[in-house]
C-alpha cells in the first residue's frame, strides 16, 4: 500500500538535499564564476590568487542568486544560462588589465 500523507525528512536528509542542491549550482555556475576569477587575477596588483578566489566567491554568490530567483519566477532550467548574465557582465565591465604588472 502506498502512503498517502505528508513526506517528512530528518535533519541529515535535509541537510544532504541543500549540500547536493549547493554543490550542483556552484558546478553549473562555474563558466560564469570561472571568467570573473580570471579578471580578479588580471587586475590583482598584489596576491592575484587571493584576488581571484575573492572574485570566484563574489561571482558564485550573484550567480547563486539570481539563478534562485529566476528559477522562482518559474524559468526552470533557463534560469541557469539567465544566472550567469550578472556576472558575466560584471566581468565585461571589469575587464582586466592588457598590460602585465611590470615586476
Amino acid at each position: 500500500m502506498i502512503p498517502l500523507g505528508a513526506v517528512e525528512f530528518s535533519p541529515g536528509d535535509v541537510a544532504l538535499i541543500l549540500a547536493v542542491l549547493t554543490l550542483g549550482t556552484t558546478a553549473l555556475a562555474l563558466p560564469a564564476t570561472l571568467t570573473f576569477a580570471w579578471v580578479g587575477h588580471r587586475r590583482a596588483t598584489q596576491y592575484p590568487g587571493w584576488a581571484a578566489f575573492g572574485y570566484w566567491l563574489t561571482g558564485t554568490a550573484i550567480c547563486l542568486a539570481t539563478t534562485a530567483v529566476a528559477a522562482g519566477k518559474g524559468l526552470g532550467w533557463w534560469s541557469v544560462p539567465v544566472g550567469w548574465l550578472p556576472t558575466l557582465l560584471l566581468a565585461v565591465v571589469l575587464k582586466p588589465r592588457s598590460d602585465p604588472p611590470a615586476s
